[in-house]
Formats: C-alpha cells, sequence, structure tokens
C-alpha cells in the first residue's frame, strides 16, 4: 500500500509517501537539490517498491519548498533539510521502526549528516556532494538555476556543515555511489568521501556515469545494488 498525505515535521507540512510493507522497518528517501520524492527519472518510486517486495517499508518526501510541500523553494535552507530529515528519522524510531537511509545528491550529503547524529541501520548515499570548496557567494546573494532561485545562504550551509568529515560518526554500514563524469560534485569532493570513509562505508565508483542522468541499464544496475545493501543489512526475519 502506498499512502499519500502531508504530515507535519519540522514546523513544515510535508508532502509523503509511504510505501506500507507491514514490517517495522523503514528507508526514509531524501531527494537532491531542485529534486523531489519520486528521485530522478522516478528511481526513488523503482527503488521503494523494490524494498517493499522485501519487506521493508519506506518513506518518499519532498523537502520544505519543494516538489508538493509547503513552502517557497528561494527560502530553502540545508541546515533545515537536515532537521527535517532527523525530524522524520526520530518519528520513526520513537515508533519503534528500524531505520535506513537513502539519498541522491545533496539529499546523499543529508544523510550523511543525519546517519552521524542517529542511530540507523544502513545508509546508501548516491553520488554525495559535501561541498569541501570555500563557499563565494554572488552579490545579490541570490542563486538562479533551471528556472528556480534560492538565496545563496543554502549553499553556505552545506559548506559549513563540513560533510564528509561527519563519514567518521556514521557506524551504520553505507554503501556511496560516485559516478566518474560526474558534472556537479567535482573529483575534489569525490577525494574528500573517499578519505573520510570508514572500514564499514563501500564506496564505488561507476565510470562513464553521470550525476544522475543514467541509462537505463546504468540505473537498473545501481539500484539492483543499493536495494540489495539495505536488503542485507535491514533483512527481514522470517517468524
Amino acid at each position: 500500500m502506498e499512502q499519500v498525505e502531508k504530515r507535519r515535521y519540522n514546523g513544515h507540512d510535508i508532502a509523503t509517501v509511504f510505501h506500507d510493507a507491514g514490517s517495522k522497518k523503514v528507508v526514509i528517501f531524501c531527494h537532491g537539490y531542485r529534486g523531489t520524492s519520486v528521485g530522478p527519472s522516478r528511481f526513488f518510486v523503482i527503488a521503494a517498491r523494490k524494498l517493499a517486495e522485501q519487506g521493508i517499508s519506506s518513506l518518499r518526501f519532498d523537502q520544505y519548498g519543494s516538489g508538493n510541500s509547503d513552502g517557497d523553494f528561494f527560502n530553502s535552507s540545508f541546515n533545515d533539510w537536515i532537521a527535517t530529515t532527523e525530524a522524520i528519522v526520530d518519528d520513526y524510531l520513537q515508533q519503534s521502526y528500524e531505520v535506513g537511509l537513502f539519498g541522491q545528491s545533496m539529499g546523499g550529503a543529508t544523510v550523511i549528516n543525519v546517519a552521524s547524529a542517529r542511530n540507523v541501520k544502513a545508509v546508501v548515499a548516491w553520488v554525495p556532494d559535501p561541498n569541501v570548496e570555500a563557499f563565494t557567494p554572488p552579490a545579490d546573494g541570490i542563486i538562479e538555476e533551471g528556472g528556480q532561485r534560492i538565496t545563496a545562504n543554502y549553499w553556505q550551509e552545506a559548506y559549513d556543515t563540513q560533510t564528509a568529515s561527519k563519514l567518521a560518526a556514521v557506524a551504520a554500514p553505507m554503501y556511496i555511489v560516485q559516478c566518474s563524469d560526474d558534472e556537479y560534485v567535482s573529483a575534489e569532493n569525490h577525494q574528500a568521501i573517499s578519505v573520510h570513509a570508514q572500514a564499514n562505508h563501500t564506496v564505488e565508483m561507476f565510470d562513464g556515469h553521470k550525476h544522475s542522468a543514467w541509462t537505463y541499464d546504468q540505473a537498473d544496475k545501481i539500484i539492483t545494488k543499493s536495494v540489495t545493501f539495505l536488503v542485507q543489512h535491514m533483512a527481514v526475519s522470517e517468524a
């Protein structure tokens, strides 16, 4: 069953889709910058349904100002993305769920930060961008991309958070996807992730792959690997 509703998290009315697999295990999906809860090319929907087939529930949601959630994208904040995701994780932990995290791009950076501060079972991060390069805001403090505007504060917060260093505090097993032809995440940022990854964190580089504009076969392989990883670490016990 897939339930669509607005829920109140971190002071926001957040649009959510809950894939109910009937177990007390749930994966929280975090979309990327200018993205929505479906993920790039609906990859999140595919992954969530595959997880449900394995008895693992999922929650996909739109961050404040994105998708069908309340708010204006202009006012988006990376710190707020982290706080909202933490509020969702806390909600499920309080309901005695085992929680996994699954993020893409800036959602990947978000789940790294959340996993460093919360007791989660497993994490998948696709093309996370730790933003290690010092950020210089434009003179007017506004950034426009793809017809959307946002205050530069979002990217200043992303730099200040020092996401790569947070990997040292992530005790959960993690599967990190990097792409050699990524047009958004630089080699310096790839290196920062690799340097800070722990022994139970698998970092896999996919040669010839772009940031998220994957072919059907490329996406199918990465989705399958990601779902398999989560199932392995969040397996539903047979009665």
